[in-house]
């Protein structure tokens, strides 16, 4: 609409991707430089990890990445990451163009024939590079299939290397403990930053330029009133000047300034925002002094409200959900959550997504949820002894997560969906010894895994738990001591009780105490 009017060719400050116009700030150009080095052998294989706010330029970059691939380089280009361990190989195999005729649900098979793809582009002298974008959204366990992956390897060499490109929220979650393993793989990191006030400046002139305009329709203290209200995230400073300048052409100005950025900034950007401006100048007023009152006595009502409401809130682990723990003098009368709502809210403990809604007095099945299960008859004593919550079966058959212990007081989750407090003894009476408990397992060992694959995963949980090396030949020896260490039958053999206390200790989630 503006275009003509200031003489453009064509819209400077779309937020499509115009190769035209990408502007690479030194920290864009950094970026770039540690994915091409990644990519190539002289980079080794792993992991190689760019995140960024959102509208930084990760996607302008993984684009620009694709136009600079070095010879003999094959791209698998995941574009949506919240697959299964399963769906993640099938991609990848997709990408590559490796047959999946008759193995397509088989992932050990897949995983092989995979290797074999890897093993041969390998001495044909190419490179196999996996890039996942949004890689904040994948899921553990498939987090987990992506490191197995960097297993696939030659006497000398790793075979693949895998880039995720990511939201901040990504080096939260490589940050988690259960995942150090991976962590420890990832051989680059670089956090793409907004761009900086100068940065900005250069940033809209660029655009200007490339669209035929005037270096002279925005002032440098215009520009930095723009990097103020956008705090340099390039997405956002598109959306804003493209606004200001219809504003400006509505204004039957040939400049944009800073009142066209207050009005675009008012229309397009979020609310903190856009409303910085004509707040800050009312709040300036002597007029503002009833309101300042006003927001006080507000504020001081509103303070003993949040204060009443929450003095027992509680967080529920590291999910969404929250709810209250309501303590009593005495037992209360309790009633069970869902079976359904206690699976649910367990997993979420665990940070497991899963669509199926389970409900029965059985494991869940673990393809679908990612987590290996088991059903046990114990005590009191031996879920302490284990310390990490479990799902109850009470004797009229109901099930009800066990939370957390303090003292003599267990938290449980009642059919109000709150956790309430009920004693020791009270559970005694209710609750004859069955329970299930979840712990995280790689897709590959939830199905028939081979002795091979068992005795690899025990390694690496041992490296993990010792933190140091065990010797492959000290194996048997060392899962020996850890089974006596942990009250469990010293045969060296590594069953679903060895496999369980072995995760749980390894992947440190959330616990009873």
């Amino acid at each position: 609409m503006y275009l003509d009017y200031f003489g453009f060719d064509e819209s400077p400050f779309s937020i499509t991707p115009d190769p035209k116009f990408v502007f690479l700030s030194k920290k864009h150009e950094e970026s770039l430089a540690h994915l091409v080095y990644g990519i190539t052998r002289g980079g080794g294989a792993g992991f190689v990890q760019l995140t960024g706010e959102v509208g930084t330029g990760k996607t302008t970059i993984s684009r620009l990445l694709l136009e600079q691939i070095p010879d003999k380089t094959n791209i698998a280009l995941i574009l949506n990451p919240t697959v299964t361990p399963l769906e993640l190989v099938q991609n990848i195999c997709k990408e590559l163009k490796v047959s999946m005729r008759g193995i397509k649900t088989k992932l050990n098979a897949l995983v092989d024939k995979l290797n074999n793809y890897l093993l041969r582009s390998w001495s044909d002298g190419e490179n196999t590079v996996v890039i996942i974008d949004e890689a904040q959204n994948l899921p553990r366990d498939t987090l987990e299939q992506l490191r197995l992956l960097t297993n696939l390897e030659t006497d000398k060499h790793k075979l693949l290397q895998i880039i995720l490109i990511g939201q901040p929220e990504l080096r939260s979650t490589m940050r988690r403990n259960d995942l150090r393993q991976l962590a420890q793989r990832v051989t680059a990191r670089y956090h793409l930053m907004p761009l900086s006030s100068d940065e900005t400046y250069d940033y809209i002139q660029y655009r200007i330029k490339m669209a035929g305009g005037q270096s002279n329709y925005l002032s440098p203290s215009t520009s930095k009133k723009a990097y103020q209200l956008t705090q340099g995230v390039p997405r956002l400073i598109n959306i804003l000047i493209d606004r200001a300048f219809l504003a400006a052409y509505s204004d039957d100005s040939k400049h944009v300034a800073k009142k066209h950025l207050t009005i675009a900034a008012n229309e397009v950007l979020p609310e903190k925002r856009g409303a910085q401006i004509p707040l800050t100048n009312y709040l300036s007023t002597k007029s503002a002094w009833p309101l300042y009152a006003a927001i006080l006595i507000i504020g001081a009502l509103l303070y003993q409200v949040y204060q009443l409401e929450n003095t027992n809130k509680t967080e529920m682990g590291t999910g969404e959900l929250q709810s209250e723990i309501k303590t009593t003098s005495k037992n209360p009368t309790f009633i069970a959550a869902k079976s359904s709502i206690s699976w649910q809210y367990y997993f979420n403990l665990w940070d497991t997504q899963t669509d199926k809604n389970w409900h029965k007095n059985q494991c869940p099945n673990s393809v679908d949820t990612g987590m290996a299960c088991m059903q046990h008859q114990g005590n009191l004593a031996q879920i302490e002894l284990r310390n990490h919550p479990v799902i109850l079966q009470l004797n009229n058959q109901n099930l009800v997560l066990l939370k957390s212990i303090e003292g003599n007081k267990l938290v449980l989750l009642n059919n109000q969906n709150e956790f309430t407090q009920v004693t020791k003894s009270w559970l005694d009476q209710q609750w004859l010894g069955t329970y299930y408990i979840l712990w995280p397992m790689p897709a590959e060992l939830l199905e028939q895994p081979s002795t091979a694959q068992l005795n690899a995963w025990a390694l690496e949980m041992a490296n993990t738990i010792a933190q140091g090396e065990v010797p492959k030949s000290q194996l048997e020896l060392w899962v020996k001591d850890f089974q006596s260490n942990n009250h469990l039958q010293a045969d060296g053999i590594i069953g679903s009780e060895t496999q369980m206390v072995l995760s749980l200790m390894a992947y440190n989630g959330p616990t009873l105490k």
